[in-house]
């Protein structure tokens, strides 16, 4: 159906999230933590996706701020 089609476009640009600052992802797994790890509830608040917030506090969860940093474009 048409709304079903419109619905997974949305989930789809949702799921994408958006790009962020390394403060930015301090300030939400901080959120994240002090509130039980309720990682919808952050997702909602601050504009980015479930699987951002996930994948950001076990980042955190295993190397700590540095797990949180921009690693992207660099070189190995």
């Amino acid at each position: 159906s048409e709304l079903t089609d419109s619905r997974k476009g949305m989930d789809r640009a949702m799921a994408k999230g958006r790009k962020t600052t390394f403060e930015e992802r301090m300030e939400i797994v901080r959120y994240c933590l002090d509130n039980g790890r309720n990682y919808q509830r952050t997702a909602e608040i601050f504009a980015v996706s479930y699987q951002q917030v996930y994948g950001w506090t076990k980042k955190y969860d295993a190397d700590g701020v540095h797990g949180l940093e921009d690693r992207r474009g660099r070189t190995k």
